[in-house]
């Protein structure tokens, strides 16, 4: 079995290197899972593409765009520039735990569900665990459950999401938003294939930071990224009796 990583980066050169050890340091034993990172460059002129280019590692493989480039497309970007049976994006500040990747594969393996879902923490720009804000997945009694949780701003997906080959090809790759472009894949991943599997675990340390997009999104923002997605999947929504309802 074959685990792709999915990393865009662009001018984060620090951060990458952090997180490009964090995923080299990976254990899957007993598990045989082979991983590799498909990291796809948006331009950037801070050394990062020099830094990927100089490493000799089968277990990286690199892609490039002449500029900056939509997160959602250079995700496609890259998971077009591999072959793997598992995806899973993990944005270039964030680190990746030692047992994700044997939690998610052995989870999918057995062919129960075509995607997973676990939890993550919450750490600062320089790697401080910051207390009291972690995420935490959520077992949901039905698609129809989460769908509502998620069009009434009480539930939301990053990138603690790992994903069969077969279920992104099924319904399509990442559409090219600005933001939320991770929460539309998901809708359709709920539409498609129901409920992702809960793996109650830690995925991930997401970097909390200036740089951050998620920073830039606020209540209003947010609620139309939802109504944007809602709208591309009104008649699939409206017929599972599924509202949208803005955050107040």
């Amino acid at each position: 079995m074959k685990l792709a990583i999915l990393t865009p980066t662009r001018n984060r050169l620090g951060f990458l290197q952090q997180n490009i050890a964090s995923v080299r340091m990976s254990s899957t034993a007993p598990l045989e899972l082979e991983i590799i990172q498909a990291v796809h460059d948006c331009g950037s002129d801070d050394g990062t593409r020099e830094y990927l280019q100089g490493l000799d590692d089968p277990r990286l493989v690199l892609s490039f765009s002449p500029g900056r480039t939509a997160p959602g497309r250079a995700r496609n970007l890259a998971a077009a520039s591999c072959e793997s049976d598992l995806l899973m994006p993990l944005d270039d500040d964030d680190l990746l735990l030692q047992r994700t990747a044997y939690h998610f594969a052995k989870s999918l393996e057995a062919g129960i569900a075509r995607w997973a879902v676990a939890d993550f923490l919450k750490i600062d720009q320089d790697g401080r665990y910051l207390a009291g804000e972690d995420y935490y997945g959520w077992d949901f009694s039905s698609a129809d459950e989460m769908l509502r949780a998620v069009f009434s701003g009480r539930h939301f997906i990053q990138g603690n999401v790992c994903f069969t080959r077969e279920l992104f090809d099924a319904v399509g790759s990442y559409e090219e938003m600005e933001t939320a472009e991770d929460l539309e894949l998901y809708t359709r991943f709920i539409l498609e294939a129901g409920l992702p599997l809960y793996v109650p675990t830690v995925s991930h340390l997401h970097r909390m930071h200036g740089g951050n997009v998620s920073r830039q999104v606020d209540k209003d923002r947010y609620n139309r990224d939802l109504a944007e997605i809602y709208e591309k999947h009104r008649t699939s929504l409206e017929k599972r009796g599924i509202p949208l309802e803005p955050i107040p």
